[in-house]
């Protein structure tokens, strides 16, 4: 018992010094403050609800006095608050939240898919509260795009030969800027929950069996036409609406796009070329990834509606001919 208020302690203390180190405006202190949900995710998964919790409490008690109480507001609403939730969610069995009657006709634990779509909503409910609040503290969506316009340029104009290319970049940013959130906010949790199983997997005290996430990385095919409709809807409708609907479309395209990938993987296995042809596609998603993303969630959406894997998986291997 002591052990486990000690780890939480911990995890907690870490987590708020990871996200606290973002201060420094350096790229090091970026990737760090990026781990911040992984201490309450491994305190979650590998010594219960509670210490979660109670890791998530002390660093948000944490970074409120080492910082301020806005700092541990916003610590707690975007990292602390969702890292214990999507864990909880994760590694609780489904008897837990749910009526008998309805909890026994489903799998033990959730699914890989509905762990995805619960880290997806997360960040659109992030994304969306961003946009409110530049709406509402600006009194109307144009003059808050300009305000923060003007500020992103004028912090970008270093980086830029002229300022007509910072104001370029800026306004690029506040377009895309709420559906980058969503998008971020999933693959931050995404990654961090993926890090926090591992290693309590390795440990030994991972509640629930170990999934292989190429195959069992599912997403249901409605959301995919959600997402299609909110691209198109992004496009066609003003502003504000086009921005609410790219929250929808960033979140569930980053969605897809992780199922895209585990389509990737599963679909190479038994490839000689294998290991380059998945680190060029990672490359490329680093790199270029305003056109590798988009690709993958559409991959990822039509393996959804005409199931891909599972038609690769029943269809036989041909033999070769040889002709003598």
């Amino acid at each position: 018992m002591l052990q486990k208020y000690a780890v939480a302690f911990g995890a907690g203390c870490a987590a708020a010094f990871l996200f606290a180190v973002s201060a420094q405006a350096s790229a090091l202190a970026m990737a760090l403050a990026y781990l911040a949900p992984l201490p309450i995710m491994i305190a979650t998964l590998g010594w219960g609800l509670d210490a979660g919790a109670i890791a998530a409490a002390v660093s948000v008690a944490g970074l409120t006095l080492i910082s301020e109480p806005v700092s541990g507001l916003l610590f707690a609403a975007s990292v602390a608050v969702p890292a214990w939730a999507l864990a909880a969610f994760a590694a609780t069995p489904l008897a837990s939240w749910l009526p008998s009657r309805l909890s026994s006709r489903l799998p033990l634990f959730p699914s890989v898919g509905a762990v995805v779509t619960l880290a997806a909503t997360v960040g659109m409910i992030g994304a969306a509260a961003t946009l409110t609040s530049v709406i509402v503290i600006y009194r109307g969506y144009a003059e808050g795009a300009r305000a923060v316009a003007e500020g992103v340029a004028a912090l970008a104009a270093d980086a830029f030969d002229d300022a007509a290319q910072a104001k370029a970049f800026a306004d690029l940013l506040v377009r895309f800027g709420a559906a980058a959130i969503a998008g971020s906010t999933l693959l931050m949790l995404a990654v961090n929950l993926y890090a926090a199983a591992r290693s309590v997997q390795l440990s030994h005290r991972l509640p629930r069996p170990w999934l292989d996430l190429p195959t069992s990385l599912s997403l249901p095919f409605p959301l995919g036409i959600v997402a299609i409709i909110s691209a198109g809807a992004a496009w066609a409708l003003p502003a504000p609406a086009s921005q609410y609907a790219l929250v929808l479309a960033g979140g569930l395209g980053a969605a897809f796009a992780l199922q895209g990938l585990a389509v990737a993987h599963a679909l190479s296995r038994g490839l000689k070329l294998r290991t380059l042809m998945l680190a060029a596609l990672y490359a490329c998603c680093l790199l270029r990834g305003p056109y590798t993303l988009p690709v993958l969630a559409l991959l990822g959406v039509v393996d959804a509606v005409t199931r891909l894997r599972a038609r690769a998986a029943i269809v036989p291997t041909p033999k070769p001919n040889w002709r003598k």
